[in-house]
């Protein structure tokens, strides 16, 4: 049985012309840059922008770029939504990232606005079991795993001054990508669970 790129190719030809090119791409250069594409995939995931970008640094026209990316898109071997889900929650779990750090990075990375929105909405506003209530534009869950990350900072801090201490975290919530409100909640209840 052929290979799902074997089938592709042979769609292609059959679709046009007989001498080896598919819409105006010769079918060697179609396999490189598949090729080159499943590489770079094969290391890391990539949004599309990143791919194209890389596979035209690689100096294959746009067009047969395209045509790969078309196809894997198609078969699901590219996924902006997916990526960028993933990467909101993996920046969440595990280096704390709120939502203004990550949405700049998937922007960065050529996510479209409207696929960032959703990826960040789906990772801070998680709701489970029923659970709606909202704090400042997170839910429960969301609020209680960044409280347990700030107050790991805070007891860091322990031998610091009062003032010292709320600035660093502060800081450090700040730097994460958190606005004030969610800045402001975090440190009061800091203050309030860990009195000087």
């Amino acid at each position: 049985m052929p290979s799902p790129d074997e089938q592709f190719l042979r769609l292609s030809l059959e679709e046009g012309e007989d001498d080896g090119i598919v819409s105006g791409i010769s079918e060697s250069l179609l396999q490189d840059v598949k090729k080159s594409a499943i590489e770079l995939l094969a290391v890391r995931a990539f949004t599309v922008s990143e791919l194209r970008k890389k596979l035209c640094g690689k100096n294959y026209s746009i067009d047969t770029v395209d045509s790969v990316i078309a196809d894997f898109k198609s078969r699901g071997m590219l996924n902006d939504s997916y990526y960028a889900e993933s990467f909101s929650r993996s920046r969440w779990q595990s280096s704390t990232w709120g939502p203004r750090r990550i949405k700049q990075a998937l922007r960065q990375k050529g996510v479209p606005e409207a696929e960032v929105d959703q990826a960040t909405r789906s990772v801070f506003q998680d709701v489970h079991n029923g659970e709606e209530q909202m704090t400042h534009g997170f839910s429960k869950a969301s609020m209680d795993h960044l409280f347990a990350q700030a107050s790991k900072q805070w007891q860091r801090g322990g031998s610091l001054p009062l003032e010292k201490r709320r600035a660093r975290i502060v800081r450090w919530l700040q730097y994460r990508g958190f606005n004030w409100a969610v800045t402001n909640s975090i440190v009061r209840k800091l203050e309030a669970q860990h009195p000087p």
